[in-house]
């Protein structure tokens, strides 16, 4: 929207004094100048007969009109072809004059605050050429490096240890356990030959933090943990309130070695056990630094049945192999 045409300080004013007022043809500064205060403001008079209504007095219609914009409607009495100061404006009543000045105080004040706040869009005249105003341009397309792999979601096929930053992916067939103090996923719930009044699981496993060890280092907590992981699921359990396989008759050591999980450098054992009752079982222990860099250890244990419905034993690696870390 552009500047309707009318009288306004002259903006190449530089002497003392208040500035002459120019005419703009709409367009452009014109060489037609008059005295400022040569015609009263005009930047909405009530409307005759409509209370609290702004706009022009019923009586002058000399106004131009259909010119909106922030400055109002242009001054009476354009410059006429006599030259420059020519113009002028029909006199007001003083109580027309009164209202018009007090109109156009507020109105001053509106066009100060819509323009601090952007909210006109209407160019300021200018005696020189306006330059267009350059958009700030749109970023190009940025050149990137290979985004890291986003952290593991605690969905149905993740299982998310948060205290120890690891996700666990949980295999067909398997479920996470909600509620369990010695399990986080389990496969195939079966009554127990040792305790028909129990289930037992056909796979389980459990991640917790390593705790209670005087080794520090993977191997040594790996090594020493194995022997809890047994006792606690196919023997009486720490409280001895177990026996859902009818006791430990023996085991024996079938893997000891250095793995890497979730990034970090840890130790895995892997032990048959050979139970009274029931299906023996394969128990595997792995010991790893955690990944969030706090130095604490992590302990992940495994348990599978042998032989009937239990899961292959190369579930348990697919296992070991596909924890991420989720930082």
């Amino acid at each position: 929207m552009t500047t309707p045409p009318g009288w306004y300080p002259d903006p190449g004013h530089t002497g003392n004094g208040p500035a002459p007022e120019r005419w703009w043809d709409g367009s452009a500064w014109t060489e037609h100048t008059r005295a400022a205060g040569a015609a009263p403001a005009a930047y909405g008079y009530p409307q005759q007969g409509t209370p609290g209504a702004y706009g022009y007095p019923q009586q002058a219609q000399q106004y131009p009109q259909g010119a909106p914009g922030a400055f109002g409607p242009a001054q009476p009495g354009g410059p006429q072809p006599g030259g420059p100061g020519q113009g002028g404006g029909r006199k007001r009543g003083p109580m027309i004059a009164a209202i018009a000045g007090a109109v156009a105080v507020v109105a001053a004040a509106g066009i100060v605050l819509a323009v601090t706040l952007g909210g006109g869009d209407e160019p300021q005249p200018d005696p020189k050429p306006t330059a267009t105003a350059k958009k700030t341009p749109s970023p190009g397309p940025a050149t990137t490096s290979a985004a890291p792999e986003p952290a593991p979601t605690d969905d149905e096929d993740t299982l998310v240890d948060a205290l120890n930053s690891i996700a666990i992916p949980v295999l067909d067939g398997w479920r996470k356990e909600e509620f369990g103090n010695d399990i986080d996923m389990y496969i195939g719930p079966y009554y127990c030959k040792g305790a028909d009044s129990k289930q037992c699981l056909r796979g389980k496993v459990l991640s917790e933090t390593a705790a209670g060890f005087s080794e520090t280092t993977a191997e040594g907590i790996a090594k020493a943990d194995i022997e809890k992981n047994i006792e606690a699921t196919y023997g009486k359990g720490p409280y001895g309130d177990k026996d859902y396989y009818g006791g430990i008759e023996n085991h024996e050591e079938l893997k000891s070695e250095k793995v890497t999980v979730a990034g970090q450098k840890g130790y895995l054992v892997r032990w048959k056990v050979t139970n009274k009752k029931g299906p023996d079982g394969i128990a595997q222990s792995v010991a790893f630094p955690s990944p969030s860099g706090s130095g604490s250890m992590v302990v992940v244990r495994f348990n599978f049945d042998v032989g009937g419905q239990a899961p292959p034993l190369a579930d348990m690696d697919k296992i070991l192999e596909g924890i991420k870390p989720t930082v």
